[in-house]
């Protein structure tokens, strides 16, 4: 599963919308979130283009056999 969570973005520092994967503290684009965030700064906060773009990726690749989201249940 993955998350949203709202962070300075990698390069320039503006707040943006990072993609997580539940249990980590690294983005997919590789940023550590290491700070609280301003919940009315992130509201306004636009997306994270790498972490869009890899997620993009994530769900529309065909599913690895043997993983719990490809089993049948």
């Amino acid at each position: 599963m993955y998350e949203m969570c709202a962070g300075v973005e990698r390069h320039g520092g503006a707040l943006v919308w990072h993609v997580m994967a539940k249990n980590t503290a690294t983005t997919l684009c590789g940023t550590r979130l290491d700070r609280q965030v301003d919940g009315v700064n992130a509201q306004r906060a636009g997306h994270c283009s790498t972490c869009m773009a890899l997620f993009g990726k994530l769900m529309t690749a065909p599913p690895v056999a043997g993983a719990p989201a490809a089993t049948d249940h």
